[in-house]
């Protein structure tokens, strides 16, 4: 938990201060506040919200859904429930209160909402958040990713699997063919939908890959600039990032959560090579 504590902290823009918590859990050096800002305010953006809703956007259900798990212990919410650095810094509270509770029943009791806070709310988005900032984040939010992925493995194997899925993850309906554009483009950018992350670093990497031009501007309007170009062949190249960032989440030690990622990637793979030729048509028209 204290591991955790200290990653938490270090989702902040860097500052002198971050340096002794950064040596004290073996961090590389800092990042400039220009590496953290693209990379956790511009692309991994760090509320579980974006993961699990299905939006993919902050807020909407997902945040309102741990909002009230905290209110379901009769404690108020943070403004923002769904940060990373909340969620990790409660599930090191909820730690504490167990370890300081004097009954069984209390420990019991607390160890209950621990195990809950942390497979529904903390783990359930993590494999695709730390593939994603191993992928785009530089030597220090890779390093960071990796102490990330052990601490809640060890946490995982301490507090024991889950009985069910996330309910997150169980509200998240099968795909289904989008009927036009817009609706393609909103599905690929809901993590949960379709089990793999799309940044801005990767549609620079698809353009390049590709040969096609890619603009300056918020993801929706550069994919639909790429799809506009080549529909068919950027649906190509979506389907194999797909099928790739299925392997590297399977890699994060949190069963079953990986595998319920790694298995929609592969899912929105297939489904991308079917729509391959619809989305073409689509595009042109």
């Amino acid at each position: 938990m204290e591991l955790l504590r200290a990653l938490a902290s270090l989702t902040d823009a860097p500052t002198d201060a971050h340096r002794a918590v950064a040596d004290a859990v073996g961090m590389p050096a800092l990042p400039s506040l220009d590496d953290h800002t693209d990379a956790l305010v511009f692309q991994a953006y760090p509320y579980a919200s974006v993961y699990l809703g299905l939006e993919g956007m902050m807020g909407g259900d997902a945040r309102d859904r741990i909002a009230g798990f905290w209110r379901a212990l009769d404690v108020e919410p943070s403004t923002e429930p769904d940060h990373l650095a909340t969620l990790y810094g409660g599930a090191a509270a909820l730690s504490d209160a167990e370890a300081q509770t004097t009954t069984a029943r209390g420990a019991a009791g607390v160890r209950g909402a621990r195990h809950a806070l942390f497979w529904e709310h903390v783990a359930s988005w993590m494999p695709p958040y730390l593939t994603l900032l191993g992928r785009i984040g530089g030597p220090f939010y890779q390093a960071w990713a990796e102490l990330a992925a052990a601490a809640l493995a060890a946490e995982a194997e301490l507090l024991g699997a889950p009985t069910a899925l996330a309910a997150h993850l169980r509200a998240s309906p099968p795909l289904v063919e989008p009927a036009d554009l817009d609706q393609l483009i909103a599905l690929l950018l809901a993590p949960v939908r379709t089990g793999f992350t799309i940044a801005r670093d990767d549609l620079v990497r698809a353009a390049d890959e590709l040969g096609i031009g890619c603009r300056v501007g918020e993801r929706r309007y550069v994919l639909r600039a790429l799809l506009a170009q080549d529909a068919g062949g950027v649906m190509a190249w979506l389907a194999g990032e797909a099928h790739r960032q299925a392997a590297e989440l399977e890699r994060v030690p949190l069963p079953p959560l990986s595998t319920w990622w790694a298995a929609r990637a592969r899912a929105t793979a297939a489904a991308l090579q079917a729509w391959r030729e619809p989305a073409a048509e689509v595009a042109v028209g």
